[in-house]
């Protein structure tokens, strides 16, 4: 796995060795000798972990537990909490339950490695944004950050299965962003572990961890009043280790963030990346700025080149991920790379799991209809592999209270488009959600459906105003289609019409 550089000058080569699988992590039963300059670790005496020297790695033991933290956790109630803080009293816990139930209070972007006497597991983030993949094609598992990264090292092709083959080469693929279904790859002996799963290494077996409670409805008070409190609380943890970034745009999403930031404000830099398809007039170039001016500060607007004639960048991005995508390379490089390297970004993914993105008239849900959802109709791999996850976490979903399409958005959409770009980035720049926090996630999704409407968006607009009343007075994301569902609705003819226009 060495790279072959096409430059010569030692400094320079040295600089793009640190950006080969930049961020990223490989836990083998065997050494590796090819990841010069990456911190090692033996776990359990079975195990070598090696981690990039970019990835953030914090090391705990008490007794015989151990924990790996590879990321960072955020913790919104005691806010000035480091990474070894939390971990130390994550591991407090005695039972391997009891850990993992322990993290969910915390955000950020993280995988952990637990270690308890000779057993090991592995889980990671609400939103599995620090990615894990696993195989156990040569008796042992393997994890890695990248699915083609175990496909080298452990000899594996890809999939024969002409079923999967067909939607990998499918223009819906394409579409989507190149992501993957469930927690299938390419490669069909190589798995991502899913959102709200844990790894048990010895064992070899992938097994759920949440939801294990009911879960009980709330107010809408009482979820703008822990909601609030969970989401200013991890900005403002944040703030106490790092320079932050925050996008703003005409959206819901990035203006509960900001309203969030409202303790922190002078020490963020809020931004829209100006994308070839915004023009001056376009509602993200123009509704942020007049949110910022009203509360007095700064927006700054960047502009970038849509050319990247960094040629080794360009094969390091690409070597970095198996799916990178291209239209990202030119704002990845240009902004993140080159201005703002040492900042976090903290964009306004994995929130619309609370705000029903998914919605249907219909009381029996099918694959079919889930593919149907998520523009893949007719697709039989993706039915069939829907089937599957229907088929265990459906009647979970039942039996805890929850919806079921929220939690196919979580672990299907979110657990992997929404987690892509912060896969590509990884060259270039650290980034976390502050919605990503399972507890928060449980508030959010206490709170009645009628109130968490995509178009009406009572709950996330009750906790700006809570928050940072002036930021409601001027209009989000203004366009006619907008209007109309969110009419439709209000005189109560919405359902009606989509069940003729879409039939679901």
């Amino acid at each position: 796995m060495q790279f072959n550089y096409i430059c010569s000058d030692i400094k320079t080569i040295r600089y793009m060795e640190n950006l080969l699988y930049r961020r990223q992590f490989v836990l083998s039963p065997n050494e590796i000798s090819d990841r010069p300059g990456w911190t090692k670790y033996v776990i359990s005496d079975k195990y070598n972990l090696y981690a990039h020297p970019d990835l953030v790695q914090t090391e705990y033991s008490e007794g015989n537990k151990r924990i790996i933290l590879l990321g960072d956790m955020y913790d919104p109630i005691n806010k000035s909490y480091n990474n070894h803080d939390i971990i130390s009293r994550v591991l407090k816990n005695k039972s391997l339950n009891d850990i993992i139930e322990s993290t969910f209070q915390y955000a950020g972007r993280f995988a952990i490695i637990v270690t308890i006497d000779s057993s090991v597991y592995i889980f990671n983030d609400a939103s599995a944004s620090r990615k894990v993949f696993y195989t156990t094609e040569t008796g042992s598992i393997w994890c890695a950050s990248q699915p083609h990264v175990l496909a080298e090292y452990c000899n594996i092709p890809k999939t024969k299965n002409e079923k999967a083959l067909q939607f990998y080469k499918s223009d819906k693929f394409f579409s989507h962003d190149k992501v993957n279904i469930i927690n299938n790859t390419i490669f069909d002996s190589i798995k991502q572990l899913l959102p709200n799963h844990y790894l048990d290494v010895q064992n070899k077996k992938h097994i759920r961890f949440w939801p294990t409670k009911k879960n009980k409805m709330v107010s809408l008070n009482e979820g703008v009043e822990e909601g609030t409190k969970i989401l200013s609380g991890i900005i403002t943890s944040a703030n106490e280790r790092n320079e932050l970034m925050m996008a703003v745009t005409a959206g819901n999403d990035t203006r509960l963030l900001l309203a969030a930031s409202k303790a922190v404000r002078d020490n963020i830099f809020y931004y829209i990346n100006k994308i070839p398809r915004y023009d001056e007039k376009h509602q993200d170039m123009v509704i942020p700025q007049r949110l910022c001016d009203k509360i007095g500060v700064k927006f700054n607007i960047l502009e970038f080149s849509k050319e990247v004639n960094d040629e080794e960048f360009k094969k390091i991005y690409f070597q970095n991920n198996i799916f990178a995508h291209e239209r990202n390379l030119p704002l990845i490089y240009n902004v993140y790379h080159k201005r703002f390297p040492n900042k976090i970004n903290m964009p306004g993914r994995f929130s619309d799991i609370a705000r029903n993105f998914f919605n249907t008239y219909r009381k029996n849900i099918t694959p079919e209809l889930l593919a149907t959802f998520w523009d893949y109709t007719g697709i039989e791999y993706v039915v069939e592999e829907y089937r599957k996850w229907l088929s265990t976490a459906g009647d979970l979903a039942k039996k805890y209270n929850y919806n079921i399409l929220e939690l196919f958005n979580w672990e299907e959409r979110n657990g992997n488009l929404y987690t892509a770009f912060q896969v590509d980035k990884d060259i270039a720049q650290e980034e976390f959600t502050p919605y990503n926090c399972r507890r928060l996630m449980e508030v959010f999704l206490s709170v009645p459906n009628k109130y968490r409407d995509i178009h009406t968006n009572v709950y996330f607009r009750a906790m700006m105003k809570h928050l940072w009343p002036e930021l409601v007075t001027i209009p989000f994301n203004p366009n006619l289609e907008k209007y109309t569902s969110y009419y439709l609705k209000k005189i109560g003819l919405y359902w009606t019409i989509r069940r003729f226009t879409r039939g679901w």
